[in-house]
């Protein structure tokens, strides 16, 4: 109203120069900023109209059993069960929030309300995790960051530290290991200093396992490979996977099929097997994974008389030597 006002002023020559003053610096900034108002409304009003007339995705924390039967308080329970505290090297105890004392492995809690303290036993790295907390303040590998995960009746405390590993004993000069990682097995196939096959081995993994069975075993195929690759003192070759690649690619596959490659869980085996080997001076090399299964399919499995897998894996390995097929 009051723009048509000042409009018609205009046209009947009396319009002055407060009003255009008013009309300049008041009333056109307040125009514009309703306008923008309306514009955003309308454009939460639309969305709002079109998830409800599509059906939205939901997500469950942890999979779809913590809402079993409407079980909340399971849910709950293992959403915030687990808390990290970073770290810090300032200070004396490596940590703001937990204070380990060496001398009597007591490990102190700071509250809100109060300290918690309890005895911690702390097994593997004892006396490197001793050695962090003992050092001197603002070191740079002082910081010690402590995990702590809920069981209900029990609580695992674990403290995370920066490990100072040794250089690689092993290389390429007399040959490589190379592995093929699959559903139900790892094909290892090892080369010699000629890139021709020396021995291949197969790690059978029971996928049918349960979880915490399945760990167990892939931790103990990690030591066995490792231990194999250390024994013949050579670097140990696997595939470069891009995982967030393969989850793109799990989008358009069959539920089933998603829920076994899930379970099979490529990246905790290869966390596994080059955890064991850094930890063991053993060489990790990591090498482009395309075309693998292919190459070793179309050029030497009818030359070596070997399966698919096992001549991915020497594909692999030829690659970690510098060979090219």
């Amino acid at each position: 109203m009051k723009k048509e006002k000042l409009i018609n002023r205009s046209k009947k020559n009396k319009y002055t120069e407060e009003d255009y003053l008013y009309e300049v610096q008041i009333l056109d900034p307040n125009i514009k900023r309703l306008k923008s108002i309306i514009r955003n409304l309308k454009f939460r009003r639309n969305r709002n109209e079109f998830k409800l007339k599509r059906k939205m995705p939901s997500v469950c924390f942890g999979g779809k059993k913590n809402l079993k039967n409407g079980d909340l308080e399971t849910y709950r329970f293992k959403r915030a069960r687990r808390m990290l505290i970073p770290g810090r090297r300032q200070g004396k105890y490596s940590n703001n929030l937990f204070k380990l004392n060496v001398d009597n492995d007591m490990l102190t809690y700071r509250s809100t309300q109060k300290d918690i303290v309890f005895k911690a036993q702390f097994h593997k790295y004892k006396d490197e995790l001793y050695a962090r907390v003992n050092e001197k303040h603002n070191s740079p590998d002082k910081a010690v960051a402590y995990e702590l995960m809920d069981y209900g009746e029990y609580f695992i405390v674990k403290a995370i530290f920066e490990k100072h590993m040794n250089l690689p004993k092993t290389n390429t000069l007399y040959g490589a290991v190379g592995i093929d990682i699959n559903v139900d097995h790892i094909a290892l196939c090892e080369t010699n200093m000629d890139g021709n096959i020396v021995l291949i081995k197969k790690y059978p993994i029971h996928k049918e396992n349960t979880k915490n069975k399945r760990n167990e075993e892939l931790y103990q195929l990690a030591i066995e490979i490792m231990e194999f690759c250390k024994s013949k003192k050579k670097s140990l070759v696997v595939e470069d996977l891009n995982f967030k690649q393969l989850k793109t690619r799990m989008l358009y596959r069959p539920k089933k099929e998603n829920r076994t490659l899930s379970s099979f869980a490529y990246k905790k085996i290869l966390e596994k097997v080059e955890r064991k080997c850094l930890m063991n001076e053993v060489d990790v090399i990591k090498v482009d994974p395309r075309n693998t299964s292919k190459i070793g399919k179309e050029k030497y499995t009818k030359i070596k008389g070997l399966s698919v897998h096992y001549c991915a894996a020497y594909v692999i390995n030829r690659r970690g030597m510098g060979f090219v097929d």
